[in-house]
């Protein structure tokens, strides 16, 4: 929708029944106009041919004791002829059935036959046309002067009619055609051809003149009606109004109430270098006796465009209502309705607007014939569309307001009960939002500035949605802020927050605590693995990128998936790498795949019924890898279960592969069976390796406990074991078990094993 384009529509109607209404008063004035009438009563010579001479004549035609005219002259003159009279200086007075018209015919000179009751004027004629005085004393409403020659006027029939061309002056013009007809018994005058008036440049007309031009002019006194027939034209300045037929209905003291323009009217112009035309089937303007316009209607579909040098501009409506100021031929208010369209195109921009009804108010301009729009109104459903480079927006809703700046801006977008809105930025996935109400502002060239939608408000973009209590949307930045719990979500992961930021170029996001996130189950995934089930990180504050699929979580982060749990202060993870690392007091609990029944080492019954064996580990930094199922603690690890503890310098714990819970292990994978996904089978300790087990204490620069047999296995340096009776045992490695006191020692002598009986816990 263009800034100003409801507004200049509105202005071109206004101007239409304007011009409607200066084109009715060329047909009365607003006073009547006395003229002196000079009568010679000095008889003239009497001739051989003349029978009778009468210093006066005098003929009235009454009907129902109602005089309906009167012929007078000064001076008749009867010839031998018996069917010819010569009167002088003729005055012939129309009074009318009603006796409501006081209209004066006038000559110096007519012909007269009794016979036939015909009287021809040959000469100049003058015609006035006024009403009779009124009972209540008040002065008849105008007088219209009507200059012609070689005038016919029947006694009997009381119609007055010349071929020949007419002047016609009134107080805010004069004008001329050719060929007048005058009835008396339905009091219409018309002018047969070739209609041409001026109007006066005044205040009413914007300080120009109005010139008119029609085929012919009629004028009904009967019932206050004046037609002009077309191809008929209404030019003022560069602005012009043609139509089929213009009327104008004038009160009973000939002010002009309505003018109306009928079979295609059209209105085309000009204005700051634009080129505008406005037609529809039908214009009316009401107008007020003082002489301004108080309505202006438009119907059977408004077409309407203005063109310039940048671009185009279109209007249909099926109807339109403007509503005038008081005293002023300016709009106050225009409503369109019936399938409403507004395009607008400029410098490859292009705005588009649909509704079934549309309301818009106008104030006053920089200048006193200058009007501005104040605001807009949708009445029903509406779409907006515009397209500007590679950007397309469409807004739908139930109804929409806008305000405009002083100079004629859109300043403002609202929209109300359930707004949607879509977009699509060049190549990149659809956005689709909506709430329950909308908030736009706009910049000095007609694009949207920042975007408000409040309450429920929903939005979604290829696989991902999200949903606040509050958006804001930034152009200029393309930033997305949300609050009031909003939701983010996609195929693999749902985050909720106190406020979230998006930037839409850079896939930037920023969220502030409580931050909860759940990432699904899947091979994809980062977090893949690390336990059974779906993952759940929570943390204080988050940061990362849609687009490279890094995230940060800070602050109290913490990550839970089945009995798997990791916490610490930054949890990171990559979602290309399938990577996730922890850093900062890391503590990590995983659980401890189960020993089948029958495998050596494994618990008693009574053990296993305690719950899985859980290990937790302590150490600066993790890193998971979900591919590999493979964590390494680094920085100095300390880790114990029930099985034992350990200390060392990094720590390679190997969980099983997610979806691995009910699989049958391998032939070669011993206990394993019904390992669950995330369950650790495996850890490697390197870098000064101690670990205690019941009263051992075993040290070696590596050391291996595998959960399917429960042992660990001692390498590297000087691998040593000690009891509680100090009892010292070394070897190239050393392996012993969890639940039994057997020991086997690897050195250079060869193997060998060595049992010693505990009691077992």
């Amino acid at each position: 929708m263009r800034n100003q384009e409801a507004a200049r529509y509105a202005r071109w109607a206004a101007m239409a029944a304007g011009m409607l209404a200066l084109a009715a008063a060329g047909a009365y004035v607003e006073r009547g106009v006395r003229q002196a009438r000079a009568r010679s009563a000095a008889p003239k010579a009497v001739s051989a041919s003349v029978e009778q001479s009468a210093a006066e004549f005098s003929f009235s035609k009454a009907e129902q004791d109602r005089t309906l005219f009167t012929i007078r002259a000064s001076h008749a003159t009867q010839y031998k002829d018996p069917n010819r009279a010569v009167l002088e200086d003729v005055w012939i007075t129309i009074y009318g059935r009603q006796g409501n018209r006081n209209d004066n015919i006038h000559t110096r000179e007519c012909s007269y036959e009794p016979d036939t009751g015909a009287v021809r004027c040959a000469g100049d004629v003058q015609i006035s046309l006024q009403d009779a005085a009124k009972v209540s004393g008040k002065e008849p409403g105008g007088t219209l002067e009507v200059t012609t020659r070689n005038l016919s006027f029947n006694r009997d029939t009381g119609e007055a009619s010349t071929p020949e061309p007419v002047e016609f002056r009134f107080p805010q013009g004069e004008g001329h055609g050719v060929g007048v007809k005058y009835s008396t018994s339905d009091a219409t005058v018309r002018v047969e051809r070739d209609v041409e008036f001026d109007l006066a440049p005044s205040e009413r007309t914007g300080g120009l003149p109005v010139r008119v031009t029609g085929r012919s002019l009629e004028f009904h006194r009967k019932d206050y009606r004046m037609v002009l027939e077309g191809p008929a034209t209404v030019s003022q300045g560069d602005r012009e109004l043609t139509a089929d037929t213009f009327s104008v209905v004038l009160d009973e003291d000939y002010h002009a109430r309505r003018a109306i323009a009928e079979g295609h009217p059209s209105l085309r112009g000009e204005q700051g270098g634009a080129k505008i035309s406005v037609s529809a089937g039908r214009f009316e303007g009401l107008l007020n006796p003082a002489g301004w316009v108080e309505q202006i209607l438009a119907e059977d579909g408004i077409s309407g465009t203005r063109q310039t040098s940048a671009g185009m501009d279109r209007f249909t409506a099926a109807r339109a209502e403007i509503e005038m100021q008081p005293g002023h031929n300016l709009a106050k208010e225009m409503t369109a309705s019936g399938g409403v369209v507004a395009d607008s195109t400029e410098a490859g921009d292009s705005r588009h607007l649909e509704t079934d009804a549309l309301r818009i108010t106008f104030g006053a301009g920089a200048t006193a014939s200058a009007q501005r729009i104040e605001s807009a109104e949708t009445l029903g459903p509406a779409v907006i569309r515009s397209s500007a480079q590679d950007e397309d927006t469409t807004l739908r809703g139930p109804k929409f307001t806008a305000q405009f700046t002083p100079a004629g801006r859109l300043e403002r977008l609202q929209g109300a009960s359930g707004v949607e809105i879509s977009r699509q930025a060049g190549k990149a996935a659809p956005q689709v939002s909506s709430a329950d109400r909308l908030d736009a502002t706009f910049t000095a060239d007609g694009q949207w500035n920042t975007l408000d939608e409040s309450g429920n408000v929903r939005f979604q973009q290829g696989d991902r949605q999200g949903s606040a209590a509050h958006a804001r949307i930034e152009r200029a930045t393309d930033d997305i802020a949300l609050d009031g719990s909003p939701v983010l979500s996609d195929v693999m992961s749902r985050t909720t927050a106190q406020t979230v930021a998006v930037n839409q170029k850079s896939g930037e996001i920023q969220a502030e605590g409580p931050i909860i996130s759940t990432y699904l189950p899947s091979g994809d995934s980062s977090v893949s693995g690390f336990g059974s089930g779906a993952a759940h990180i929570s943390a204080d504050a988050l940061s990362g990128s849609t687009v490279s699929g890094h995230v940060v979580y800070l602050g109290h982060a913490r990550m839970w998936q089945g009995e798997s749990v990791l916490e610490a202060d930054r949890i990171e993870l990559w979602r290309d790498d399938k990577k996730m690392q922890a850093s900062g007091h890391v503590a990590a609990i995983f659980p401890q795949t189960s020993v089948a029944p029958g495998v050596p080492g494994a618990k008693s019954p009574g053990r296993a019924a305690q719950g899985p064996t859980l290990w937790e580990v302590h150490a600066p930094l993790l890193t998971y890898w979900s591919e590999q199922g493979k964590a390494r603690l680094a920085g100095g690890v300390v880790a114990s279960s029930a099985e034992g503890s350990l200390e060392s310098r990094t720590l390679d714990v190997f969980l099983n592969p997610a979806g691995s819970a009910g699989t049958p292990p391998p032939s070669n994978a011993r206990g394993t069976l019904g390992a669950g996904a995330g369950e650790l089978n495996r850890v490697l300790a390197q870098g000064g390796v101690v670990v205690r087990q019941g009263d051992r204490r075993g040290m070696a620069e590596q050391a291996e406990y595998t959960a399917a047999d429960q042992k660990f296995v001692l390498s590297g340096g000087q691998p040593t074991l000690t009891d509680a009776s100090r009892d010292t045992a070394t070897g190239h490695s050393l392996t012993f078990y969890v639940a039994n006191d057997t020991i086997l020692i690897d050195s250079q002598e060869g193997s060998r094993t060595l049992t010693r009986h505990r009691v077992e816990k």
